[in-house]
């Protein structure tokens, strides 16, 4: 695969994450369908994270470590937001994304090895394989979420048909 190749696969999953992030209630965000889980607004700014951060982070080689991070990760931690402000985000990460994919050659791309701060070592390709992974399972969070409250998902709704 090459890098166009993984930027387009990515805009294919931005493109219905933000129809869902734009259905989420503005008096639903503290929301979460059980004492373990992120509520609504946690899980927009999360999922608003989207993908260009953690592979500028993966390709610079500069990720805080785990015992940086790991305060931040705890559920009474982790950042709430709105639906415009998840838009914003998500829109400016395509940004990232794509100043991230153009840094790295396609030999890189393709072929250099990194490690991130949770153990995993893999070449980059895989690497970004895994963190729309991760965007796609939240995606189908926020999904299960809405459909939860009442809201009127479907399958074209979650993959933006």
């Amino acid at each position: 695969m090459t890098k166009n190749e993984y930027y387009e696969m990515v805009m294919g999953a931005f493109a219905p994450a933000a129809t869902l992030v734009n259905m989420a209630p503005a008096d639903k965000l503290d929301w979460r369908p059980g004492p373990t889980f992120m509520s609504l607004g946690q899980l927009i700014y999360h999922l608003s994270e989207g993908l260009g951060g953690a592979l500028e982070l993966t390709e610079s080689e500069k990720w805080p470590s785990m015992e940086e991070m790991e305060p931040g990760m705890k559920l009474e931690n982790l950042p709430s937001c709105g639906v415009p402000e998840a838009l914003d985000r998500l829109e400016k990460d395509k940004a990232v994304l794509r100043r991230a994919l153009d840094s790295i050659s396609e030999e890189e791309y393709t072929n250099k090895v990194v490690t991130v701060p949770w153990g995993w070592t893999a070449k980059i390709e895989r690497m970004s394989l895994s963190f729309l992974e991760h965007f796609t399972n939240h995606k189908m969070q926020l999904f299960t979420y809405l459909k939860l409250l009442g809201a009127p998902v479907n399958t074209g709704t979650l993959y933006g048909a």
